[in-house]
């Protein structure tokens, strides 16, 4: 399909790539500016597609202070949580191609102490991975990608809930960006590595996310993410 099109349609619809709700003017503007500018000169080409993006994360946060992430270790549990958003690649050649995607994304560290309390911290951004893929297997129908990239993210929004097993009383507060007793680093950057196996309109994704930041410089319990992906991906143009 032509790049014109493509370009026509996230022009009109960048806007409604993360949900309303989640919508911080200036940033979510920002980082979609970002993701089209990165994104659009892939399109003066004809081998190029845009896909649908879905899936679950696991992850499994771990704090900067090592003292404290000795304290939780044996606690720690995979977190789940979704991501969702779209990708564009653009082929350079027959084995090599260039991915874009703008992803909503829920990260974060729970906790199990038995027989005491269960501890969530919920962390959700917007994402943007970008990727390099190499082709190991490629046939009409169908190709097998490795691929390895990097990321920038912004936190959007984030919720502590502590569950108390003998009293039954659950806290839930959310993340305060403004309380003055704290200091927040929102952007968040990373790498990623994973692979793809293609069946003509559909992809099956599983992929590492690193961060190299942590959510704050001065906080003690600042945290860190470490993510396990997977999911679909559906080929809506090409």
């Amino acid at each position: 399909m032509s790049g014109f099109f493509i370009k026509i349609l996230f022009l009109h619809f960048g806007n409604l790539i993360i949900p309303k709700k989640y919508q911080y003017k200036n940033m979510t503007k920002f980082f979609i500016s970002i993701f089209l500018y990165l994104s659009l000169p892939f399109f003066g080409f004809s081998q190029s597609c845009l896909k649908i993006k879905a899936g679950m994360n696991f992850s499994k946060a771990v704090y900067l202070n090592s003292e404290g992430d000795a304290l939780i270790k044996p606690f720690r549990q995979l977190k789940p949580g979704i991501v969702a958003g779209i990708a564009l690649q653009q082929s350079v050649n027959k084995i090599l191609s260039v991915q874009a995607e703008i992803l909503y994304s829920q990260k974060g560290l729970k906790t199990t102490q038995a027989p005491y309390n269960t501890t969530i911290n919920s962390m959700n951004y917007i994402e943007i991975p970008i990727s390099g893929h190499y082709s190991l297997m490629k046939s009409k129908h169908s190709y097998f990608n490795l691929y390895i990239g990097g990321f920038g993210a912004y936190w959007l929004n984030g919720k502590y809930k502590r569950e108390d097993w003998y009293t039954g009383e659950i806290i839930s507060e959310k993340v305060d960006f403004h309380n003055p007793d704290y200091t927040y680093s929102r952007i968040d950057a990373g790498i990623l590595a994973g692979a793809i196996y293609n069946i003509k309109n559909i992809d099956l994704f599983i992929r590492y996310t690193h961060s190299m930041t942590g959510s704050s410089e001065l906080n003690t319990d600042a945290l860190k993410n470490k993510v396990f992906s997977f999911g679909i991906n559906y080929i809506i143009l090409k």
